[in-house]
């Protein structure tokens, strides 16, 4: 018989979903939702054409930690392969490890924290092996020496392996993959769709990677040590293929764009908007841009397109925090391009981030003034977390800032890093000011009305309620 491989996004006790996507690792939040597992589908793809394979999404299916120990006893897979994310790492190996204890199963592990710290991780857990980096191939050669019962795994590119004494072996880095149209589409038919709605309409939606890696050089961001520096764009075909099979086969007409610029390549973007126009592709979508990428001409066709929301990432309201993170970007920037989305027709969501290198409370007193000058649709206020991989985890480790003593202290609600220009406890405040002076104002809830359905709207309400109530706790 083949393989058996169940690939899970493991069980998050704390809210409706947790997502573990190459750096987007957070919990589902105000007005969010559970993402669909892409890289746990994106593997599947691949794996199923030699093996058995299952998905379990355990945050977005309600899957506690008991229930999946009791599918894995019943089911006797003989691999696993687990997300993991930084906040959820210390949780994820207890978890692993128990269900190493009970079962005869081979454990795999992907993502950016294990992808950096894969050889202490091997070491002191019953992990069996680490993914480094983007996961595809590396899973498809693993498990097809594993079927093929050799051991030679210094051979595999992009692995980390316990050797027969204990010890932890990581092999050559694995170049990144040039051409992404050469991967299967997602084995979305796998996947138990039902939970992954948007919140505005209730509607189910997929996600749809258009290209992986980013040139740019944010301190923050985890994506170059994951995907790489380099932007590795999908041609537009093989998009316009993907949403017409998600559209027919899964009945989805909502699409959550996904890449870490969606508007980096103009040429794969205008494509892409051509062809659904021209083929007539009845949509809806969503993408997410820097500020300093797009223009009058590519917003429009956007629009024509089905794009109703930009997503996009501002950070700061001040210039030296913007330059000290290397955003690259400036207030004047921002200002500009938010006009040119708004006068576009699109919806616009923006993301700040609080505590940066060289936050004052001033200088968060000019993020809130900007974002309420700004009038947008949506709003995000981050703590910067100096997730592992990312430069500023360096930088806070350097600098002595970090407070946080366990890795599940590392999210983007809560502060980990004492820096000498605010105190962590001041951030927090401004924090619930930043969300209070934006949302609490009339422009803000005619808008949500209008976008939401009845029922979203509660739920989001409710969501919303507990989620700034468990920010007032950290306190």
């Amino acid at each position: 018989m083949p393989l058996k491989i169940l690939l899970i996004n493991p069980p998050y006790a704390s809210a409706r979903g947790y997502n573990r996507e190459g750096r987007c690792t957070h919990e589902s939040t105000i007005w969010s939702t559970a993402w669909p597992p892409y890289s746990l589908a994106s593997m599947a793809a691949i794996l199923r054409r030699k093996c058995r394979v299952e998905i379990l999404d355990c945050p977005a299916q309600n899957i506690s930690a008991l229930d999946l120990q009791d599918t894995i006893e019943r089911g006797k897979p003989d691999i696993l392969i687990a997300a993991t994310s930084t906040q959820t790492i210390d949780a994820d190996l207890k978890l692993l490890n128990s269900i190493k204890d009970r079962n005869h199963v081979r454990i795999v592990i992907f993502g950016v924290h294990a992808t950096v710290f894969a050889e202490n991780i091997l070491e002191k857990n019953a992990v069996d092996f680490v993914i480094r980096n983007e996961p595809e191939q590396t899973a498809e050669e693993l498990v097809l020496l594993l079927e093929e019962g050799q051991s030679n795994f210094k051979d595999i590119k992009g692995l980390a392996f316990k050797t027969k004494d204990g010890q932890a072996r990581i092999t050559e880095p694995r170049p990144f993959i040039e051409d992404l149209d050469t991967l299967p589409l997602p084995a979305w038919d796998l996947v138990d769709l039902s939970p992954y709605k948007l919140p505005s309409s209730g509607r189910n939606y997929i996600i749809v990677n258009t290209l992986r890696g980013c040139p740019f050089h944010c301190s923050f961001c985890t994506t170059q040590v994951y995907y790489g520096q380099k932007a590795r764009v999908r041609s537009a075909v093989s998009l316009l293929e993907e949403i017409k099979i998600c559209r027919d086969r899964y009945n989805i007409k909502d699409i959550f764009f996904w890449g870490d610029t969606f508007t980096l390549n103009k040429k794969q973007i205008k494509g892409l908007c051509h062809g659904i126009v021209e083929q007539k592709i009845d949509i809806r979508w969503v993408a997410n841009s820097r500020v300093d990428t797009i223009d009058e001409e590519i917003l429009g066709q956007m629009k024509e397109s089905g794009c109703w929301l930009l997503s996009c990432g501002i950070e700061s309201g001040d210039n030296t925090v913007l330059a000290n993170c290397k955003k690259n970007i400036t207030v004047e920037t921002i200002e500009k391009s938010v006009a040119q989305i708004k006068s576009s027709g699109l919806k616009i969501a923006g993301h700040f981030i609080l505590g940066l290198p060289g936050e004052t409370e001033e200088t968060v007193l000019r993020t809130i003034r900007l974002a309420k000058r700004l009038n947008l649709d949506f709003y995000a206020f981050y703590s910067a977390a100096p997730y592992p991989g990312s430069p500023l985890y360096t930088e806070a480790c350097s600098q002595g800032w970090l407070t946080g003593k366990n890795w599940s202290d590392f999210s983007q609600s809560g502060f980990v890093m004492d820096l000498p220009t605010i105190s962590r406890e001041r951030l927090l405040e401004l924090r619930r000011k930043a969300y209070s002076s934006v949302y609490l104002r009339p422009r803000s809830l005619r808008t949500a009305l209008s976008l939401f359905t009845v029922n979203s709207f509660i739920s989001g309400t409710v969501s919303a309620i507990k989620y700034l109530t468990r920010i007032r706790k950290n306190t």
